[in-house]
């Protein structure tokens, strides 16, 4: 194929597991491709083995892996998605204006402070801006941002993944920010919805095997996530997502739009969550929205690569 026309080109590795699944995206102007798109499961558990925790001997052989899958690619950025329980992962507010040594300054403590590590150089942090906010008592602007950290060598290991791949290699990804992309700007896909209302509100729910995730838009862009481990069931799920929209200050009937992801997303538990936030959730396809669409897999439903297609929006749009 002819990419000589393309603007831009990016992709995203997805860890999950033993699964490593992979998106590569081409955008022209507001028009996107997807060129590439995979997935290969692994003998041993490639988080655990980031963490060090199970056969460290096995990092070369997904690294060649990886390699593989992008061999004659010609992405300029790749980004690496994580999932929020594999990583460490919180928000945390700071003073706008700051310059670039005072915000990596303060985001180093926080990390250190808030995953209980001694030294801030033993960890590796990246942070995105996600909204601004005025602090009511003194009128200071207040810029909120999302860390992602991990311990310096599980970091070195990451990069050991990436290594076999060509273009820069960007920043780690959280999954629900990569969901967040997928989500449309306000009013698109919801009849009930204004378009272009402002202060719109929408909630991605992702259920994984061993966890859920929630990812929180507003006015189209990344606003709050969280995730919890043990919600099995629909009662759960909405349970974890009240809790979170509380603590953020969002009412439940202030959701827009409800949409539904992950490997182990269930369409019975759709009754629960309109009762819940009025409105009827639906599943969230990350190729929908692509205008070509090459090698689109039938063994698995969408909704499990909405973290690749979606981390390789994110990078397109860093």
């Amino acid at each position: 194929m002819d990419k000589s026309f393309m603007q831009s080109i990016s992709a995203a590795v997805h860890i999950q597991g033993r699964t490593i699944r992979y998106a590569e995206v081409a955008r022209e102007d507001a028009a996107v491709d997807l060129l590439r798109l995979g997935r290969e499961t692994f003998e041993a558990d490639v988080t655990k083995v980031l963490w060090g925790d199970e056969s460290p001997e096995a990092l070369d052989d997904i690294a060649a892996a990886v390699g593989r899958f992008f061999d004659d690619s010609e992405a300029s950025v790749v980004g690496l998605v994580m999932h929020p329980l594999d990583v460490y992962s919180f928000f945390t507010p700071l003073p706008a204006g700051l310059s670039t040594e005072e915000h990596d300054q303060r985001v180093a403590y926080q990390a250190a402070l808030v995953t209980n590590t001694r030294s801030p150089g033993a960890l590796h942090s990246v942070s995105r801006p996600v909204r601004t906010a005025t602090e009511t008592e003194t009128g200071e602007a207040i810029e909120w941002v999302h860390v992602l950290a991990v311990p310096q060598e599980v970091e070195a290991r990451a990069s050991t993944v990436l290594d076999g791949v060509a273009g820069e290699t960007t920043g780690r990804i959280l999954s629900s920010e990569a969901a967040a992309h997928l989500m449309g700007p306000p009013g698109e896909g919801d009849s009930e919805s204004p378009e272009g209302q402002e202060g719109a509100y929408r909630l991605a729910i992702g259920q994984h095997a061993g966890h859920t995730e929630y990812a929180l838009t507003r006015d189209g862009a990344w606003h709050h996530a969280h995730a919890a481990q043990h919600a099995p069931t629909a009662e759960d799920q909405a349970y974890y997502a009240v809790g979170m929209l509380n603590r953020i200050g969002v009412a439940p009937d202030e959701i827009d739009r409800l949409v539904t992801y992950g490997t182990e997303a269930d369409a019975g538990a759709d009754a629960v969550l309109e009762s819940v936030f009025g409105c009827v959730p639906a599943a969230l396809d990350p190729f929908r929205e692509l205008r070509r669409v090459w090698g689109q897999p039938d063994d698995e439903g969408p909704g499990a690569y909405v973290p690749s297609i979606g981390g390789a929006l994110a990078v397109t749009r860093a």
